[in-house]
């Protein structure tokens, strides 16, 4: 009679939270993963001929709303990103084009230079998004 407490192993299964393939991407890596209630999305790079960070930012940001919508979420769903840039001196043309993805309300986010990202890409961004 009452109600009674459930183990957080017994809510999550005997070994936790079970890792679910929503969007397989190849044989090297998924580009969408829910985990417990998290989305871990794979990096999505973008990449502009004429070398306009703006350009490559909003590629990267569109392939991401794109992954988003196809499983059910939306850019409103983003808690945490983190944006890879080839040059910091892009860094402002990147806010702009950001600010456009998340008007309001945005996610956490950190923005690091790196070398170099895969298939000569300017910009990649990955997100981390709160499952409904």
């Amino acid at each position: 009679s009452g109600t009674h407490a459930v183990a957080p192993a017994q809510c999550a299964g005997q070994d936790g939270p079970r890792k679910e393939i929503l969007t397989p991407g190849g044989a090297l890596f998924s580009t969408a993963i829910r985990s417990g209630g998290m989305i871990y999305l794979s990096g999505v790079i973008g990449r502009s001929q004429s070398g306009d960070a703006a350009e490559a930012t909003r590629a990267a940001l569109q392939g991401v709303q794109s992954r988003l919508e196809a499983i059910g979420h939306s850019m409103a769903d983003a808690i945490k990103c983190t944006v890879y840039l080839i040059d910091m001196g892009d860094y402002q043309a990147m806010n702009q084009v950001y600010t456009e993805f998340f008007p309001q309300d945005p996610p956490a986010r950190t923005a690091v230079a790196v070398r170099e990202l895969p298939a000569n890409a300017q910009v990649e961004v990955t997100c981390i998004a709160a499952a409904r």
